[in-house]
């Protein structure tokens, strides 16, 4: 039975949106491994990121459906910016209602997942830990004390790029948070499909 990665993520309303991608073009080189942009790399959290068998969308959709007719709005502060293994990223700061959020679609979508990721088996198996306790669990790390909620710019080839004079301050990324987004997943942790998305409260 055919399965494939997917994410489901928070989506920036369409002003945060634009700033990202505006960003992201900023960074544009033969370095970049991709570059943000409408309809094909979109700018998002990421929530979870699971296996999923194509046969059980429609499922984790009217999962997703139910549970974004409760959640707010998410207005959420941008840190910081980091980078590991050359991701660029700005780092949100983590509120009660992300949280939660986050342990929702967790727990509803974890029993229909489909074991592991192909990239996360080898992930696993060099974790350790509760790190490891979490793949084990849900198939995923980046979740409860390990959530660190961002939003992606690029990626570069080389790990210790980072060039910081094209960059504004992270402030700039604050703001509205207004749909969950449920994707297909492409390399380097992009959102290359929307299969569905809906507004928040």
């Amino acid at each position: 039975m055919e399965s494939k990665p997917c994410n489901v993520v928070l989506l920036p309303n369409k002003p945060l949106a634009d700033k990202a991608i505006e960003i992201s073009e900023t960074l544009h080189s033969d370095e970049a491994l991709f570059t943000l942009k409408d309809g094909s790399f979109y700018p998002h959290i990421s929530l979870y990121m699971l296996e999923l068998r194509v046969d059980d969308y429609e499922k984790a959709q009217e999962v997703l459906q139910g549970i974004s007719t409760a959640p707010l709005l998410q207005e959420l502060t941008a840190i910081k910016y980091d980078q590991k293994m050359g991701f660029l990223d700005a780092e949100y700061a983590v509120t009660p209602a992300l949280r939660d959020l986050q342990n929702l679609i967790v727990d509803a979508l974890n029993p229909i997942r489909n074991g592991l990721r192909e990239k996360d088996k080898l992930r696993m198996e060099q974790a350790d830990g509760i790190k490891r306790e979490y793949f084990e669990k849900y198939g995923y790390p980046n979740v409860k004390e390990l959530f660190r909620p961002h939003v992606t710019l690029t990626r570069f080839n080389n790990e210790n790029h980072f060039d910081t004079p094209k960059l504004p301050d992270a402030s700039i990324f604050s703001g509205t948070f207004d749909r969950i987004g449920f994707f297909e997943s492409g390399d380097n942790g992009t959102c290359v499909r929307l299969l569905s998305s809906y507004n928040l409260s």
